[in-house]
């Protein structure tokens, strides 16, 4: 048995290697962990998910490019740390989306997030962003069942037009154009997008005086349109409106201009700007009449207090130009000025706050942005936190867009139809 003074000196002795061999490796690893969120708070996260492939490729590509293009823009940094931006692929399908969204909001645990695109994807979305709530910028999707199910959230920031901004725009450019008593057939999909387009279109055409004839839903992605057509050509309409997106757009134009069908004028909606689109259908494009939150060629004024992010819009879009080989579209300029928005949000709040950030958006006040004056107002439908409702209507004319409305100086008259 060990004396009490060895037993003292057995204890020293240990106290002593534990100092020298082992405590102090403890203390530089605690050191260490201590460091790493400090590290990690270099950078700013932004969730990024888009339609990178699949049915809706032509949005998300175009989101995507607006992002980044912004990010470029801005310098790369928003107050003082770099901006990480975590683009993801949910491939146009809701299970893609639900997996994404799980990941950026459990997992990255991202204070911000801008897209989807699609009214299906951003739909499927809403349960797993709902588990941590981060501030969620939607340049897209013009469903009235999203504005139903998260319009009052107050971490949800919309600015993209709803259905009944759309066709309040079609109906005012066909009221502004065309003879009084029109009638007017419709297609649209049995999809979110058409269903909930359909009653608006009808509602508003109705309002401004047309007579609509026939309605008819056709199958999303459906191969072979022309029974429906067969029926539109037995009712002998002035307008077809098509509440049709992406490949069913392809679809429609092309056997419309097959089969020569006897309609003066055709009305799609976003997809009619698309370069996808146009170079899908070909010389199918020709006269027809989509609508949209931005077309080049406008001529917008810049904005004077933010002029490197906000330049005339002449001068925006060649610089685009310059640097991807092609026009804008509507995404990518609405996913540009959405990005925009937050950096200068984040900016004003000093940081990666989420709540500072959020009330940074609810202030804001920018005027003459690419989409025209940028403040979040409350709809009467139920979203708090609304921007940009204008829209322009155009018709395509020899490969080029014209403007139909609203009425101004570059305000052309609608074309009808030929083969």
């Amino acid at each position: 048995m060990p004396t009490s003074n060895q037993r003292s000196a057995f204890r020293e002795n240990r106290m002593h290697r534990l100092s020298s061999g082992g405590i102090l490796p403890i203390l530089a690893l605690a050191t260490t962990l201590a460091a790493t969120p400090a590290l990690a708070q270099e950078s700013i996260k932004i969730g990024v998910p888009m339609e990178l492939s699949g049915r809706f490729v032509a949005y998300g590509a175009s989101g995507k490019r607006g992002v980044e293009f912004a990010t470029e823009v801005y310098g790369g940094k928003v107050a003082g740390k770099k901006i990480e931006l975590l683009v993801r692929d949910i491939q146009s399908e809701s299970q893609a989306t639900i997996s994404v969204f799980n990941e950026l909001v459990s997992k990255e645990k991202v204070n911000y997030i801008i897209g989807p695109i699609g009214s299906p994807t951003v739909a499927a979305a809403i349960p797993a962003w709902r588990q941590g709530k981060p501030i969620w910028l939607v340049p897209g999707s013009s469903s009235t069942k999203l504005e139903e199910e998260v319009g009052g959230d107050p971490e949800f920031f919309h600015t993209f037009p709803y259905a009944y901004n759309y066709h309040e725009s079609i109906a005012a450019a066909l009221k502004n154009q065309l003879p009084a008593g029109q009638k007017v057939a419709m297609i649209y999909t049995d999809d979110n997008y058409g269903r909930t387009h359909q009653p608006y279109a009808k509602k508003y055409l109705t309002d401004a005086g047309f007579e609509v004839v026939l309605e008819e839903i056709v199958r999303t992605n459906a191969a072979d349109m022309n029974p429906l057509l067969t029926k539109i050509a037995r009712v002998k309409p002035d307008v077809l409106l098509g509440l049709v997106q992406t490949t069913d757009a392809v679809t429609l134009a092309k056997q419309i201009y097959t089969r020569k069908l006897p309609v003066p004028y055709l009305i799609g909606t976003a997809a009619t700007q698309l370069d996808e689109w146009q170079k899908a259908v070909g010389t199918a494009q020709e006269g027809w009449v989509g609508v949209t939150t931005y077309l080049p060629g406008l001529n917008r004024p810049g904005n004077q207090e933010f002029p490197k992010l906000f330049p005339p819009s002449s001068e925006w879009e060649a610089m685009f130009v310059k640097k991807y080989g092609q026009e804008p579209d509507f995404e990518d300029a609405g996913c540009y000025v959405s990005a925009m928005l937050l950096f200068l949000a984040i900016e004003r709040a000093g940081g990666d706050d989420k709540e500072k950030v959020a009330a940074e958006l609810r202030k804001m006040d920018i005027p003459n942005t690419l989409l025209g004056r940028a403040k979040f107002v409350s709809t009467p439908s139920g979203t708090k936190q609304q921007a940009f409702t204008d829209m322009v209507v155009f018709q395509r004319e020899n490969g080029k867009n014209v403007m139909l409305f609203p009425p101004g100086p570059e305000t052309k008259k609608i074309k009808a139809v030929t083969y």
